[in-house]
């Protein structure tokens, strides 16, 4: 028994060490009351580890009561979930359609994004530049989602490469009407996020048309053979609402997967138009489709600087609408508002004619 003590000491040290970082960026950083909770709760469980060599009468009571504490957060945070039916803003399993897999309830996607982005730029995923202002976009952008009261995520099924032809997590934002047309829009590098759905359905909902976001890996590389699958079921299901007229958009490494798609995707869906952000590629095979094109390009992009955007366009010729935001290559975050006034005038230009 006192051997089993000292184990559990053990494993309580080894998780200590994560959760002291976590509760070191909670301080600074804007954690959700859910958040929070998990946070207590996950803190008695290691502290009642580590203390269970020299605190044996008490440390089955803080390990009981942190499993309850976790147990009754995601239990109030999946009830809550299940009273969302009404709001604009769901997320689905498709291709069969079903209500979204209960991981996607765990935690709140800002928690998740927020501290997640910490880290990525603690390891160098991206530069000083990149980071700054990027985590108060965040909080800004969750504020205006959260009216929506509590809402799914697509982050845990993809970091546990769950996203799969078979079951894949899509967001899925509606107009307050009657959709008279559909847009999917496509994720890049580091996966899908429900609060940019939200960003770019904001331009699209004003216009009557509904936006899917379906989810592949977190690379985001939609011209691999399962993100083809994945995006014919996303557009099956819209034909299957009674959508027929299509916009495919992308950001980053979704923007490029159309360069390498848009042609096998118009010939089979009918596409009626496709907007890039900071994303491009094969702007001579895009020509060809004879579809209208917009292009929005952060000026300060240091991942696709303005040189490439400016040749894709050049070979899109007068197809192609060229917008550029002053901002970096998280532009759909931090200037929300620049980039949903362009995709909303290209949509009614293109709805107009």
């Amino acid at each position: 028994m006192v051997a089993i003590r000292y184990f559990l000491c053990f494993l309580g040290i080894l998780f200590a060490i994560p959760l002291l970082i976590v509760i070191v960026l909670a301080v600074k950083l804007s954690i959700t009351t859910s958040g929070t909770f998990y946070l207590i709760a996950s803190f008695l469980l290691v502290f009642g580890l580590v203390t269970a060599p020299f605190l044996h009468k008490h440390f089955l009571k803080l390990v009981f009561t942190s499993i309850i504490g976790l147990f009754l957060t995601l239990g109030i945070r999946l009830i809550l979930m299940g009273q969302n039916q009404s709001s604009e803003i769901r997320m689905v399993t498709l291709p069969e359609g079903k209500e979204s897999r209960w991981l996607g309830s765990i935690i709140d996607e800002q928690d998740g994004l927020i501290f997640g982005e910490e880290l990525f730029h603690f390891i160098g995923g991206d530069s000083v530049r990149e980071h700054e202002n990027l985590m108060p976009a965040f909080v800004m952008a969750y504020s205006e989602i959260r009216l929506q009261r509590i809402f799914p995520s697509p982050i845990v099924d993809t970091y546990l490469n769950l996203q799969q032809p078979n079951a894949f997590d899509s967001v899925i934002i509606e107009p307050k009407g009657q959709p008279t047309f559909g847009v999917v829009f496509l994720h890049g590098y580091m996966g899908n996020v429900t609060a940019q759905c939200w960003e770019i359905a904001q331009a699209v909902k004003e216009k009557g048309g509904v936006t899917v976001c379906p989810s592949t890996e977190w690379t985001g590389e939609w011209w691999q053979p399962n993100g083809l699958k994945i995006l014919n079921s996303t557009f099956a299901y819209l034909r299957e609402q009674g959508i027929s007229k299509l916009y495919l958009g992308g950001f980053s490494n979704g923007g490029i997967s159309i360069g390498y798609l848009a042609r096998e995707l118009s010939k089979q869906h009918g596409l009626s138009g496709l907007f890039l952000i900071d994303g491009f590629t094969n702007g001579s095979g895009i020509l060809s489709l004879g579809l209208p094109v917009l292009m929005i390009e952060g000026t300060q992009d240091e991942r696709i600087p303005p040189p490439v955007a400016h040749q894709f366009a050049s070979e899109v010729e007068a197809l192609g609408t060229y917008v550029e935001v002053d901002s970096d290559h998280f532009l759909i975050m931090k200037k929300p508002k620049q980039v949903q006034g362009a995709i909303s005038t290209w949509l009614k230009d293109q709805i107009d004619k």
